[in-house]
């Protein structure tokens, strides 16, 4: 299996800190495209608004105040639902965060071990109250940014792995039967997703992807759009979308050329498919004023 979709955003963790706290702004009606991160958790306190989520084969809606839990290696992509929500995120490497020199063995194995995570924590769920109250000192201490706020941060996080270690800590190391070939059928969608990324430009087929997954078509489109919550081809379009996006934003590359590359042909179909789901054509963009910030890169730590 490929990397590609693992490390989106794993880029932003920085060397000293193993972790990093971002509060990204939406273009378009893709918050996030299907992606996953093995080696970290992450987190998504969504502050205002909605957004529609689709987290290891599960959807909903997250609303205002809720908590999302993600863990290692699981799918992810999130969509706007009305308009774009206000939240943040915070990824932390676990096994890094843990392995300061003050821990002893006991308490390292402790943090980094098997999580049985809820997907989402809301009012009146056990253990809401605590990671709330720690998740938003974290997020203040982002905002202010005193003296030390890293390592306030960091030390926040500490306390948090250890509240979700032993809220959901899982010390057995068996799963049901159900469960492992759910986890086998999301291993096998990575290596349709990293296929799809790898070749976004081609004419590709739903039969090339069900075979990069190992599954018929038929099996293929039901289980894609059960974990990413849109159809093979409509995560094909919004995905070409995004790289076109970035190219008539970024490049001086002309909108016929942009077509070419990004996998659609010609200008025509280019135009039909913004409209749709961009709501005007890529002429309309380019000369609109570049969102600020729009990268979560520009607020990283």
């Amino acid at each position: 299996m490929t990397d590609s979709g693992n490390n989106q955003y794993l880029a932003m963790l920085g060397d000293t800190y193993p972790f990093n706290l971002f509060q990204p702004e939406c273009v378009g009606s893709t918050i996030f495209p299907p992606h996953w991160h093995n080696d970290c958790l992450e987190l998504i306190y969504v502050r205002q608004g909605q957004v529609e989520l689709h987290i290891g084969g599960r959807s909903f809606v997250g609303q205002a105040g809720d908590l999302v839990l993600i863990g290692e290696g699981v799918i992810h992509s999130g969509y706007v639902v009305d308009t774009p929500p206000d939240y943040y995120t915070i990824l932390l490497d676990r096994s890094r965060l843990a392995s300061s020199d003050f821990m002893n063995v006991a308490s390292r194995s402790m943090l980094t071990g098997k999580l049985r995570l809820p997907v989402l924590l809301q009012t009146g769920n056990d253990g809401y109250t605590n990671c709330i109250t720690i998740i938003r000192s974290i997020i203040e201490e982002y905002v202010a940014r005193s003296a030390g706020f890293e390592l306030a941060i960091k030390s926040y996080l500490h306390v948090l792995l250890l509240v979700l270690a032993r809220e959901y800590g899982e010390s057995a190391d068996g799963e049901d039967v159900r469960g492992e070939a759910a986890k086998r059928r999301m291993e096998r969608l990575k290596d349709a997703i990293s296929y799809i990324e790898a070749r976004y430009s081609d004419k590709l087929t739903v039969g090339e992807a069900a075979r990069a997954a190992g599954m018929s078509p038929y099996h293929f489109c039901r289980v894609f759009k059960h974990a990413v919550g849109r159809t093979f081809t409509e995560y094909i379009h919004l995905y070409r979308i995004g790289k076109a996006e970035v190219l008539i934003r970024d490049t001086d590359l002309p909108i016929t050329r942009i077509a070419e590359q990004t996998g659609f042909g010609t200008i025509q179909y280019l135009d039909e498919l913004f409209k749709r789901y961009r709501g005007c054509t890529p002429m309309q963009l380019r000369r609109s004023p570049a969102p600020s910030s729009a990268d979560p890169n520009n607020k990283k730590m």
